[in-house]
């Protein structure tokens, strides 16, 4: 017989609670407040210090929960309507909710008998803050009434409580006259938090200097020590910021406020939010707990998103900084239809050192009008794996729209994109929407167990199990045991079981079931190959118990081999299956709070191997490298099923030397594709099929994660005819290979231009000077797509205070829309040529490349001798004034792209100036963009970032002498010789060679002197 090998397969099942993890949503607390109150408005929680609980001593400490209702009627005798309440409801016990007292006095008047303040529908209790020993409740639309007028003035009021005294802190109210223009409307309160570091309070007046908003912080123990029976208190040391231009107004700066310690100078700093700044795109300041000055904005990505709306910080990736989470719960994304939807945001930012931070992560909603973002709440490390988590809610959400929480675990990359859990509003109101999760708080210990929790945080109970086979490999010639109550020799191994298992917060001592299960596989009692030695079954169960964070709790049981004779299957591993629950009755704590298992540990996997990475958006070929052997006996009709998921397709056998020859065919059953492959009739016992199966991925959503092959292998035996499924995954990658590229046209101007003069009055742009177009392309090669990118371009529009490049118009092709953050052509230049552009995106090369008057009498080589000659001052955003315009960029598929065409105008005007001639420039922009977003939230991948710029080169060209060429010499030749037989002519003709000569002498005479004049002295 041959030797079966036994294999090990180790499976860990741990049995969620309603598929949620570790807040205790089967029990909540639930509290109510009169009808129409507003109850729940705002929640926090309170701890009682020294055991006292407003007079009455208490066995144990408790947190109190905090809950605000705006709108309640008091039972004062006062005639103030809906002045508003503030309730303390005791965790974890019977009693009611008792409102605490802060203020029952009725509206205050002058000496003249004049009504100065006005406490009716005044919303106290819009927000409750509370830093453990003092209590903040604030009534942000207070009105006031200042002395001799009788406007009323929404400047808000505060109440600050501590055990018994209570205090009023009204920061906005004045003496003086107030008005929109100053701090009239400031509705201080409309947000609070407590500076714990610094003991301080932070209010936030939205409405302060036409709704510029304001934040306020004062000290708590001056509030308490300057507290005055009349209408104003002033404080020494009161940090608040200032009104600023005209263009912040209507900007709600303090509309939400956090605090967190960025810098680590050992004081919480602010953070504001102002949801309508920044022309209704939203942005968060920070503010130094110093001084209150502005260290750093972010601002949001889309118009009326309301970024800013909520605000938090905590360290979510466990580096030491402090990171913040800003809601936009308006934000509207696109769809797989590409259409827009409003799902909101929250964009995450993790802290770096000091004050910087890097680029924004982003969490997006998924449900259409939930209003994802508009609650942000720290939570603390809810698992205890080290990291804070976060909860983030859609009061709107649901099935029912009765709103939703999502809590979101810390990872070392920042919030898991992934919430753990859901929390699910299941209360309605009559008068309003349920807006489950409209305020939510945490990072409070509310039991004694220290636990965070907002609900209530169940203990989380890691769990270590292993299981180990001694030994590895059966030799069923090898009988060393033998069989209870006879001589029986078998075959047996070892099998070593352990469970190891520690919460926070659990009870010392922890219950398991342990389920063991022997050749799984096998269906039926009478295949199975083992059984147990002991019990001679195939199945056992024990129940464990587990010290808390103590060693593992291991036992061991021997297994036997049954007579071959008895089963046919030697070929197939024998499985052993682990399985353990826990006894979550006797787990729970002294006020019924279960534990939970950690559900996201990660669990051993035993080793594959897998295809490559493919990319979403590619035209992905992905091949399957198949290896089917026959280790029994021959195999009829053995076919090898490959079941496809839905996003691919089948192509081809892959063919090889070394590959062997199938037939294959694609079949489509009940909307299952499958491809069907005939391996032999029969396979042989021993023989072995090598095979490559090619497919094409492409129908990939933005939802996708993996793709996954099912193989198996059917044949028509009788007996093990069918073999274990086999799956393979691949997983999927984002890749957007995004680039930047421009070209200026022309990329050089030569000066002096012939016949150009500056004109007093500009009417077209010519009058300026020669047209320059810059192109910037932002190009996604792909595969994937990206839904979101930023693009700004840094323009050199003045120098020495004169125009430089004067922008008359700009043009756009494709999603993108942009925005200047200053005038564009004031002066209203025509700019008739504009209209010329490039339409395939950058201009090509054989575009225009110099400009000015003498650009057909200087050759281009002695032009580039004299640059190399020369100094090049370069004019760009550090030597020159820039404006800045920036760019949205929406989706942008695979090979698709956006441009930008900026038309302008070269200023001669500045050049010509005295100190600027003779001199040569590079003027140079800039272009950077930034991918913010992906489509694909369920994906991690880097977002790609770059930039490019262009330059113009403006270059002085001074007249020099040019050599003589030689034929202009010739011809000067030529022409004199021609000019001088000409004058000879003339002469002749007028008789100029026509001279009168003198008188000869006779013939005798001249022949006596010739001798003479030989030299001939004979005679």
């Amino acid at each position: 017989m041959a030797a079966a090998v036994a294999a090990v397969a180790l499976l860990l099942a741990a049995v969620p609670r309603c598929g949620s993890f570790n807040l205790d949503q089967d029990r909540p607390a639930v509290f109510s407040g009169p009808e129409g109150s507003y109850f729940g408005f705002s929640v926090d929680f309170f701890k009682p210090p020294n055991n006292q609980r407003y007079g009455r001593v208490i066995d144990h400490i408790r947190s109190d929960v905090l809950i605000g209702a705006p709108r309640a009627n008091t039972s004062s005798p006062s005639s103030v309507v809906e002045r508003g309440a503030v309730y303390s409801c005791p965790w974890g016990s019977s009693s009611a909710c008792q409102q605490l007292q802060f203020d029952n006095t009725g509206d205050r008047t002058n000496t003249d008998g004049a009504q100065m303040e006005f406490k009716s529908k005044q919303w106290f209790g819009a927000s409750v803050r509370s830093d453990g020993e003092h209590i903040l409740a604030c009534a942000p639309l207070y009105q006031w009434s200042t002395f001799g007028v009788s406007e009323r003035e929404p400047v808000g009021t505060c109440y600050l409580k501590k055990g018994s005294t209570v205090v009023e802190y009204s920061p906005c109210r004045s003496p003086e006259a107030s008005s929109p223009e100053g701090q009239g409307f400031c509705q201080a309160g409309f947000s609070a938090d407590f500076l714990k570091k610094n003991n301080r309070v932070v209010v936030g007046g939205p409405g302060s200097f036409y709704w510029q908003g304001q934040l306020i912080s004062d000290d708590v123990s001056e509030i308490f020590a300057r507290v005055d029976k009349n209408y104003f208190n002033l404080y020494v040391n009161t940090l608040a910021t200032q009104s600023a231009s005209a263009q912040y107004d209507d900007s709600y700066l303090g509309y939400s406020v956090t605090v967190g310690d960025f810098n680590g100078d050992g004081k919480e700093d602010y953070v504001t939010g102002v949801p309508r700044g920044e022309k209704a795109l939203g942005y968060v300041n920070i503010f130094n707990g110093q001084n209150m000055a502005s260290m750093i904005n972010f601002t949001g990505t889309q118009m009326a998103a309301y970024f800013g709306h909520s605000v938090a910080a905590t360290d979510v990736n466990k580096d030491g900084f402090v990171d913040l989470l800003v809601g936009a719960p308006l934000f509207m994304d696109r769809g797989s239809d590409g259409k827009l939807r409003e799902v909101g945001q929250v964009s995450v930012y993790l802290g770096s050192n000091g004050f910087a931070f890097q680029p924004p992560k982003m969490l997006t909603g998924s449900e259409v009008y939930a209003r994802y973002g508009s609650a942000i709440a720290a939570l603390g490390d809810l698992d205890r794996d080290g990291y804070n988590d976060v909860a983030i809610s859609a009061p709107y959400g649901g099935p029912d729209h009765q709103g939703l929480v999502y809590i979101h675990n810390g990872r070392p990359r920042g919030p898991d994109p992934t919430p753990s859990q859901i929390l699910q509003g299941k209360w309605a109101s009559s008068y309003m929407p349920a807006s489950f999760g409209y305020s939510i708080t945490g990072n409070t210990d509310i039991d004694t167990d220290q636990i965070e929790r907002i609900s209530r945080a169940r203990p989380v109970i890691s769990v270590n199990a292993t299981l180990d086979m001694t030994p590895q490999i059966i030799n069923p010639e090898e009988k060393t045991c033998t069989l209870p109550g006879t001589s029986t020799l078998v075959s047996c191994f070892k099998v070593k079981y352990c469970l190891q298992a520690g919460g926070h917060g659990a009870p010392s001592s922890l219950n398991f079931r342990v389920d063991l299960m022997l050749d799984r596989l096998k269906q039926k009692e009478t295949t199975k190959r083992v059984l147990f030695l002991h019990s001679r079954t195939f199945q056992y169960s024990k129940n464990m118990t587990v010290s808390n964070g103590k060693g593992p709790a291991c036992e061991e049981q021997h297994i036997f081999l049954r007579n071959d004779q008895d089963f046919r299957d030697k070929i197939t591993p024998i499985s052993v299956v682990m399985e353990y629950s826990l006894d979550y009755q006797l787990a729970a704590d002294q006020t019924g709070l279960l534990p939970i298992l950690d559900m996201y540990r990660p669990r051993p996997t035993s080793p594959s191997s897998h295809p490559k990475q493919i990319y979403i958006g590619d035209d992905n070929a992905l091949t399957l490298n198949i290896s089917a052997e026959n280790q029994g006996e021959g195999a009829y009709e053995a076919d090898l099923y490959v079941y496809l998921p839905h996003q691919a397709d089948y192509i081809e056998v892959g063919r090889g030397q070394n590959l062997s020859k199938l037939s294959c065919a694609y079949k489509k059953e009940n909307q299952t594709k499958m491809v069907v492959c005939d391996l032999g009739n029969p396979m042989k016992g021993g023989a072995k099929v090598l095979a490559e199966l090619r497919f094409s991925v492409h129908q990939l959503s933005e939802e996708d994660t993996s793709v996954k092959f099912d193989l198996q292998i059917v044949s028509s035996n009788q007996f093990n005819n069918t073999s274990p499924r086999v799956s393979t995954i691949t997983q999927l990658a984002v890749l957007a290979k995004v680039s930047i590229r421009g070209r200026s046209s022309p990329s050089q101007v030569l000066l002096p231009i012939t016949k150009w003069k500056p004109k007093e009055h500009l009417m077209v742009g010519d009058d300026i000077g020669p047209q320059i177009l810059h192109v910037y392309e932002l190009l996604n090669s792909g595969p994937s797509t990206f839904s979101k990118a930023t693009l700004e371009v840094e323009w050199p529009y003045q120098y020495k205070n004169g125009s430089l490049l004067y922008i008359t118009s700009y043009e756009t092709e494709g999603p993108i829309s942009c925005t200047p953050d200053m005038e564009i052509n004031p002066l209203n230049i025509s700019n008739p040529l504009s209209g010329s552009k490039n339409t395939s995106g950058v201009p090509p090369p054989g575009g225009r490349e110099t400009e000015g008057r003498t650009r057909n009498h200087v050759r281009k080589r002695d032009l580039e001798s004299r640059l190399t000659q020369s100094d090049l001052q370069t004019l760009d955003c550090s030597t020159a004034d820039c404006l800045r315009l920036k760019c949205q960029v929406s989706r942008l598929e695979r090979t698709k792209n956006a441009v930008l065409f900026i038309y302008a105008r070269l200023a001669v005007d500045t050049f010509l100036r005295p100190e600027n001639q003779n001199r040569s420039y590079v003027v140079r922009s800039k272009a950077s963009f930034s991918v913010i977003e992906m489509p694909y939230k369920n994906l991690m991948t880097d977002l790609p970032s770059n930039s490019t710029s262009l330059s113009l080169s403006v270059l002085w060209v001074t007249d020099e002498p040019q050599p003589v060429p030689g034929w202009v010499v010739a011809l000067a030749v030529l022409a004199g010789l021609l000019l001088l037989a000409l004058l000879i002519f003339i002469m002749y003709k007028l008789g100029f060679f026509k001279r009168v000569r003198p008188p000869q002498e006779d013939c005798t005479e001249k022949e006596q002197l010739q001798p003479e004049e030989n030299g001939n002295t004979d005679t």
